[in-house]
């Protein structure tokens, strides 16, 4: 038996790409809404707060405290700041369908932009979570890590008395 061979010419080959460029032929529609990625249903529920540690190692009274600390459990060395950050420990942060958001609990020494309510969006390749006071002031925070369990935002707090800190606000669904 013979085996029939069919030859495309280079020419015809070179003329497809050609051709869908100059007639749009080969052209997708795009959606009328830019679709969300899949970054907005991760972010989207009710999330807990389980810690604050710090994203970098500091010198607290001359001792080294790593990177990862619970700042909330060296509260009791932070004078006044400590207590301010101690209230969050119970904090509930809703983000909804919507773009909305809320928090229940302390948010005047980790979130003193933000507040309690106000819209929030993904920013930066969907890399920070942007977060719209009431009085519509912008509050980005870094994403460090998501998961459909886990949501760690970066976070930079002025501890009265002690010092501007980098931090990591842990939560939980």
């Amino acid at each position: 038996p013979t085996l029939m061979r069919f030859f495309i010419p280079p020419y015809l080959l070179f003329m497809l790409p050609v051709f869908c460029l100059l007639t749009g032929a080969c052209k997708k529609d795009k959606p009328a809404t830019p679709l969300k990625s899949p970054k907005y249903d991760l972010v989207k529920g009710t999330w807990k707060q389980q810690d604050i540690v710090l994203a970098v190692d500091v010198k607290l009274n001359k001792k080294n405290i790593p990177k990862g600390s619970s700042i909330l459990a060296l509260a009791p060395l932070l004078g006044p700041g400590g207590a301010q950050l101690t209230c969050t420990a119970d904090n509930t942060y809703r983000f909804n369908e919507d773009g909305s958001f809320t928090i229940e609990g302390c948010t005047t020494l980790i979130l003193p932009v933000a507040g309690n309510s106000g819209t929030w969006n993904l920013d930066v390749h969907d890399s920070v979570l942007k977060l719209v006071s009431a009085k519509s002031e912008n509050d980005p925070h870094w994403i460090e890590n998501i998961s459909s369990t886990n949501l760690d935002l970066s976070l930079t707090v002025t501890i009265p008395g002690v010092a501007t800190v980098p931090l990591i606000l842990k939560l939980k669904k």
